[in-house]
């Protein structure tokens, strides 16, 4: 097992929340022992870490990678509503962090230097649709907080969009309000 083997495992165990991050948890999803753990990582911390700088690879940079392959800014800024706020088996854990940033000290600077990178990126495609940058800022922070504020919902109410016909609709519903004309 590689150090990535494990962090890549402790991510996807926070789809189960914060809590449910266990050295236990993880060698037993494994199939191996505990041991093996201690020559990657000195504690359930320093594996927490790990899992979210993986998250941050793959849900930001990599994210944003992705997005800049599509030739036009609005058709980037129209993928991006899309796949965030249909909030598959990633959205599991973007709740979970989103919500463990609350408690475990470890999450908050990694999700606010996560949030700050997603909102300038926001930014610049507001820009590249032609809005002066106070009012490009303005409509990046109304997208984000829209997201996180839908991170809240699947926390507190998730059955308000549990079908994927609802889910499809606000999403829709989304993508007029939040992509300017």
């Amino acid at each position: 097992m590689s150090a990535e083997d494990w962090a890549d495992a402790a991510l996807w165990s926070l789809a189960e929340g914060v809590d449910a991050l266990s050295v236990e948890r993880l060698a037993r999803g494994l199939g191996v022992t505990k041991g093996g753990f201690y020559w990657h990582f000195k504690d359930r911390a320093d594996v927490l870490q790990a899992a979210l700088a993986r998250w941050e690879q793959l849900a930001t940079t990599e994210f944003i990678q992705r997005l800049e392959a599509l030739p036009e800014p609005r058709q980037r800024l129209h993928q991006l509503l899309a796949l965030t706020f249909d909030l598959g088996p990633h959205g599991r854990i973007e709740v979970a962090i989103v919500a463990g940033a609350a408690t475990d000290p470890h999450i908050q600077p990694v999700l606010a230097r996560v949030s700050q990178r997603r909102i300038d990126y926001l930014v610049k495609l507001y820009r590249a649709l032609g809005l002066p940058a106070r009012e490009a800022r303005n409509w990046s922070l109304q997208a984000y907080s829209t997201y996180v504020g839908l991170l809240h919902l699947v926390i507190a109410s998730p059955e308000m969009l549990s079908t994927s016909r609802a889910r499809a609709g606000y999403i829709q519903h989304v993508a007029r309000t939040l992509i300017p004309a």
